[in-house]
């Protein structure tokens, strides 16, 4: 038992974890629209993407954090492994940029956005009266850029690799980015949370220093109720069968059950094992809800 928590420990606090539901997040685009899980080489260069960013943004955070939430175990893995650390942050930067040598060249256009942001939400390069900002320091913004991050990077590049450009405004295509969009919201705001005592004493203005937790949390079961809204909306009008309809709305009802039980204090393990965890399910219940149909007519 103790080498499997070693072991989960170590996929979780290496980034792997993180990039596996991101990864998953996106094999679920192409289940909605193509009827499949997608192409490898899109969900290795999402998954490798996502580990390069985290590892970066992790090292290059370190050096501006407080004594204590360095000493937390998601930090502190750097120092114990930090050579590993580096090989891992090597070779995602490494198999991602392999990985974009097979996209065409519409999606290496549709990357820029999402670089900017990922770069953007580490360095401060937005100038204002008190000095220059990151992404992440304007306020309530932060789950914004990464709910936009994820929503652009699982979304319009599943979609470009395979369509043209524009392909992008098809009203399936918008409503399943615009799903996204609030699901990664609404999973991003307990990361705050976890986050509030550390961003507090920073100075930097997140929604739960803003409105409170309780008000907070009410805000992510707004973004969950337009999740469901929107499935509503494209199984009467566009073309979403009742099957995925049904495992998308139990999806968001998972989510309005986990997301209350964030608080600070919280373990480490807490937020990948239960919140991040979400974007997997995610994926499985409309992998079944696709799948399984077909499988038995």
């Amino acid at each position: 038992m103790k080498i499997l928590t070693q072991a989960f420990r170590f996929i979780v606090f290496s980034n792997i974890y993180i990039s596996l539901c991101a990864a998953t997040f996106a094999a679920k685009t192409f289940l909605l629209l193509y009827g499949n899980n997608g192409d490898i080489k899109v969900l290795a260069l999402i998954f490798f993407a996502t580990m390069f960013l985290y590892c970066f943004h992790r090292i290059y955070h370190r050096n501006n954090m407080l004594p204590e939430e360095r000493k937390e175990e998601r930090h502190k893995w750097i120092d114990e492994y930090k050579v590993l650390y580096y090989i891992f942050t090597g070779i995602s930067l490494g198999i991602s940029s392999i990985m974009m040598f097979y996209m065409p060249l519409r999606v290496w256009g549709l990357l820029i956005p999402v670089a900017v942001i990922g770069f953007g939400y580490s360095f401060p390069f937005i100038k204002t009266k008190t000095g220059f900002k990151r992404l992440r320091d304007l306020w309530w913004l932060k789950v914004f850029w990464i709910a936009l991050a994820y929503a652009w990077l699982t979304t319009i590049i599943p979609v470009a690799y395979y369509s043209p450009v524009s392909k992008l405004f098809d009203p399936d295509v918008l409503l399943v980015f615009a799903r996204s969009f609030l699901f990664v919201f609404a999973l991003a705001i307990p990361f705050d949370i976890r986050d509030l005592p550390y961003d507090l004493r920073n100075g930097m203005k997140t929604l739960p220093i803003v409105l409170g937790i309780e008000r907070t949390i009410r805000i992510t079961m707004w973004a969950l109720i337009a999740f469901v809204l929107l499935v509503m909306l494209q199984w009467q009008y566009y073309h979403l069968n009742a099957h995925i309809a049904t495992a998308l709305c139990i999806s968001a009802f998972e989510a309005a059950i986990v997301i209350p039980l964030s608080k600070p204090g919280r373990p480490n393990l807490f937020y990948p094992l239960v919140i991040e965890t979400s974007m997997i399910l995610h994926w499985v219940l409309i992998y079944i809800s696709v799948i399984l149909p077909v499988s038995l007519s």
